[in-house]
């Protein structure tokens, strides 16, 4: 399973977030629309700098949020906020507040798909461009953790889906945790065996087919289905 979009789902808007800790210091900022396209901006230029939140470059992903909030803050306008001794008090307002409850929520229909799955018997992982803290702290927030065997994320993998590097981790792992839960002579986990379920049509869908696996695009409020439509792609 991807995580973001498929496992875990925003309950708030993404600038509201950004504004309420701008707001909180009694600070000017703009509408949470603009703060969320500020994000939107400096996410693209963060990565594309740092790639991969900086897993090759940076000590931790901490960091590279550090730069990425601290654009966002500067695309949206929000000078005073960028103050020597007030960046540091909104970075962390902001931080700390994803990895609250009440930024996140379990997506019900991915969260049901996988509970459904291990009581299948089968191995169940997730295989997802993000960094260690939405293995660690996220996921075991809501609860999602206990239906989990493995995690392979891009940040381990040293690359980022649609590459098949992540795949080919995320197989490894589901092999050996095969050969622990059901018998050390078991052979290795085929590509063909494997299901990746995902929102992305490129990163997802696309790449997991690329690499022999089955796929299936998670799209349950429809956002993706002309875009799946057109490449001949059915979405869930």
């Amino acid at each position: 399973f991807e995580i973001t979009s498929t496992l875990v789902c925003m309950s708030v808007p993404l600038g509201r977030v950004y504004g309420e800790a701008v707001r909180h210091y009694k600070l000017p900022c703009p509408d949470d629309d603009t703060m969320k396209a500020a994000f939107k901006s400096a996410y693209g230029k963060t990565n594309a700098e740092l790639p991969n939140f900086g897993a090759a470059s940076l000590a931790n992903e901490r960091e590279w949020w550090r730069a990425m909030i601290r654009s966002t803050l500067d695309q949206a306008g929000c000078t005073e906020a960028l103050d020597d001794e007030t960046f540091p008090l909104v970075f962390q307002r902001i931080y700390s507040s994803f990895a609250s409850p009440d930024v996140w929520a379990p997506c019900p229909e991915g969260a049901s798909a996988m509970r459904h799955a291990k009581e299948r018997g089968l191995v169940v992982g997730v295989c997802s461009n993000v960094y260690p803290r939405y293995v660690d702290q996220n996921l075991p927030l809501l609860g999602l953790h206990r239906d989990l065997d493995f995690a392979a994320t891009s940040y381990e993998a040293g690359a980022l889906k649609p590459s098949r590097d992540v795949f080919d981790a995320a197989a490894r792992k589901a092999s050996h945790v095969n050969r622990l839960l059901h018998g050390r002579t078991q052979p290795d986990v085929a590509p063909g065996q494997v299901l990746h379920v995902g929102d992305d049509l490129e990163k997802d869908y696309l790449a997991a087919r690329a690499v022999g696996m089955h796929a299936l695009l998670f799209d349950p409020d429809g956002k993706a289905a002309d875009a799946a439509a057109e490449r001949g792609v059915p979405a869930s």
